[in-house]
């Protein structure tokens, strides 16, 4: 067993040692520096451990364990990016190459933000991502630890089953660290707007009561071992699921209940402590820009008047000509022909649609990229038990050696227009999260703290800028009503900047967000109350995608203008992905040393 309370208080002296011979030692150390910080990571983020292949050897033990959601254990990781940071203050820049200076530049991002945000109530993960609540309908152990463990667990020798036990058990160890922190935050006037609340407990409940045999946690695991030859695990961990996570649900669901009768419905994070600058800084980590919230209001809303124009005319261009352009979207969303059965008939034929539209756009990748690989990919259904909180999909990494997984919110198959299904095929899937992914994966030069870092502006950013790749390609070459379906997205994008920070800073209500998209947007009313609830909940990250798809696009034809003829997408894709994940300002700099 790895004991990481000394690990941490040692590598804090490592790393101010590191940091002193870095200045004198120029590249070199740097990097030794960022490995060091990465590992690290690792160790405190035993989750993100195992996706990296890095709970093997020496850290094999690392495998049985969760990542810590105490207070405490959110001190010690501040404590720790203060430390780094403070070691990369005193290096040289000057000493440095172009590479280690961008290498530079990024890590002092990273701990900056990370020392800010964990210094605030609530809760950051590793793509620098906050939440002000530890547990809601879209964030909390129960919410994303289920796959983690059932699908993502290597399980593979029968230690491995030894750690999956392990890690079942510590399950129930960090749902009720979360627990504690809900009481805690809430002491300090950090509590969910009631319907977050409403939206949580029937997740949590509907976790906790569901046969354990066939659960997320359990089910995967279960068929994985025994193809491995492993035996059936599913007794021992049906046990460990009854007998400690169930219980520690149950108390979980009881400090939700106990906020209940006093929550309040504002929907902002302006109602908490110091929610302003919480916001500012909420803006900051998940744009990896500098700009003010009432800016990028006006931004987003020039960016909406614009789409909603040539939307307008595609419209026109297929006979819609009667209504606003919101009301013609509903239209669509309500036309015969691009709707499914609301049933597993329904579920199946948007699998097999989006497994199509998978197939068509790899094809054509070469007209854009340069040689590139595509890791398997399946598309399914979201897990049931956490559909009803979640917005339309998700892409999820596969363990090692297992294909990566594009996840469609299936709960009402109806609601998702057919129209719809191609650009969120794309960016989830190719060329957006999963493409993006394949290419890191099977860059072997990428330092691991490159790798295991993931930006929400550069890399939503990249698969809303991959929603236009797949347009510029042609693969709505034949569908019209498909290319809307792009347009729209990109609206949609562009009214997610509107509506958080409508919400956060300009205090709408959540009715006046859901009433903003549906009337204006042309979004269903059942998604539109889910993708509000999420706004609400991860204050700043709705602005990501819109925010890294300008960066991307606005570099791009800088580019172009400088290199004229010279100008090769391929290899500006080449530098994009190959990079490495970097906050916007970095990459602008990136592309632009590409054009000297």
């Amino acid at each position: 067993m790895i004991d990481r309370r000394f690990f941490l208080q040692a590598s804090s002296a490592a790393v101010l040692a590191a940091g002193s011979a870095a200045a004198a030692d120029g590249d070199p150390a740097l990097r030794a520096l960022l490995q060091e910080g990465a590992e690290r990571f690792l160790i405190q983020w035993p989750q993100d451990a195992t996706r990296m292949d890095f709970d093997v050897g020496a850290h094999a033990g690392l495998r049985a364990h969760l990542d810590d959601r105490s207070a405490a254990g959110q001190t010690a990781l501040r404590i720790s990016a203060e430390a780094m940071r403070a070691a990369l203050l005193r290096i040289d820049p000057g000493a440095l190459s172009t590479a280690a200076t961008r290498e530079r530049d990024v890590a002092l991002f990273v701990y900056s933000t990370f020392g800010d945000l964990l210094g605030r109530y609530g809760y950051i993960d590793l793509n620098l991502r906050p939440s002000p609540y530890v547990v809601s309908q879209m964030n909390g152990a129960y919410y994303w630890l289920p796959e983690t463990i059932g699908a993502g667990q290597p399980l593979q020798t029968f230690a491995d089953v030894e750690a999956w036990y392990g890690r079942l058990n510590a399950l129930a160890v960090a749902l009720d660290q979360e627990t504690d922190r809900i009481r805690e935050d809430a002491a300090r006037g950090v509590a969910p707007p009631g319907f977050v609340i409403d939206a949580t407990l029937p997740q949590i409940a509907k976790l906790r009561d569901a046969p354990p045999l066939t659960s997320a946690f359990l089910a995967p695991a279960i068929a994985r071992a025994a193809k491995a030859g492993l035996g059936d695990i599913g007794p021992r961990g049906e046990a460990i699921f009854r007998g400690v996570i169930a219980p520690a649900l149950s108390r979980q669901i009881a400090a939700l209940e106990a906020l209940r009768p006093t929550a309040v419905d504002d929907a902002g994070v302006w109602r908490l402590p110091d929610g302003e600058a919480y916001y500012a800084a909420a803006l900051r980590a998940n744009t990896t820009l500098d700009v003010a919230p009432g800016d990028l209001h006006d931004a987003g809303q020039a960016q909406v008047d614009a789409l909603l124009s040539e939307i307008d005319m595609s419209l026109k261009a297929q006979g819609l000509t009667l209504g606003s352009v919101g009301e013609r979207l509903g239209v669509l969303n309500r036309d015969p022909r691009f709707r499914v059965s609301d049933d597993n008939a329904g579920r199946a034929r948007l699998m097999a649609l989006a497994r199509h539209e998978l197939a068509d756009v790899i094809q054509r990748l070469p007209r854009a990229f340069n040689n590139p690989p595509v890791d398997p990919i399946v598309v399914r259904r979201m897990p049931l038990a956490v559909e009803a909180g979640s917005p339309g999909a998700f892409y999820q990494e596969g363990a090692k050696g297992e294909p990566g997984v594009f996840e469609i919110n299936l709960q009402h198959p109806a609601d998702l227009a057919l129209w719809r299904l191609p650009t969120l095929t794309h960016h989830e899937g190719v060329p957006g999260h999963h493409f993006q992914f394949s290419i890191v994966r099977h860059d072997g030069a990428l330092p691991l703290f490159s790798r295991l870092l993931q930006f929400s502006a550069y890399t939503e950013g990249w698969a809303l800028y991959a929603e236009q790749v797949a347009d510029e390609i042609g693969c709505y070459e034949n569908d019209p009503f498909g290319r809307i379906g792009y347009l729209q997205s990109k609206l949609f994008r562009a009214a997610r900047i509107v509506v958080d920070t409508g919400i956060h800073h300009k205090r709408w209500t959540r009715d006046q967000a859901v009433d903003f998209m549906v009337s204006r947007i042309g979004e269903t009313p059942n998604e539109t109350r889910r993708e509000v609830n999420r706004y609400c909940v991860y204050p700043g990250q709705a602005c990501s995608f819109k925010a890294g798809a300008n960066t991307i696009v606005a570099a791009r034809e800088a580019a172009r203008q400088r290199l004229g003829a010279r100008f090769d997408i391929r290899v500006f894709h080449d530098i994009v992905l190959n990079s490495g994940p970097a906050p916007m300002s970095v990459l602008e700099r990136t592309i632009a040393q590409w054009t000297v």
